[in-house]
């Protein structure tokens, strides 16, 4: 029980911690998205240092909950990329504003 319990705690530091970093980085999702791969590497390296395998598998297993979220990030940051350079184009189609000048040459 006591693995059991030490997991819930990490799992509960980690909804913590991204909690934190979303609040103070909520404007620069890419350096959110660093911040989220810099913690998928170090669980891996520690899932390398450690003898133990279910030690090693929780380690990998946060590994892969950081990955994911910082792939959510990129997706994210892609949808917004793609709006704001869909809102920046012109519309081919638009009326003009200049008076139409039909039989003057």
């Amino acid at each position: 029980m006591r693995v059991q319990q030490q997991l819930a705690k990490e799992t509960k530091v980690i909804a913590a911690l991204k909690q934190h970093y979303e609040r103070y980085h909520a404007d620069d999702l890419a350096a959110l998205k660093e911040l989220y791969e810099y913690h998928a590497e170090n669980c891996v390296r520690a899932a390398e240092l450690t003898v133990e395998r279910r030690r090693r598998g929780e380690y990998l297993k946060l590994a892969r909950e950081w990955t994911e979220a910082a792939t959510t990030l990129q997706a994210l940051t892609d949808r917004m990329m793609a709006r704001r350079s869909n809102q920046a184009k012109p519309a081919d189609d638009a009326p003009s504003l200049r008076p139409g000048r039909k039989g003057h040459s």
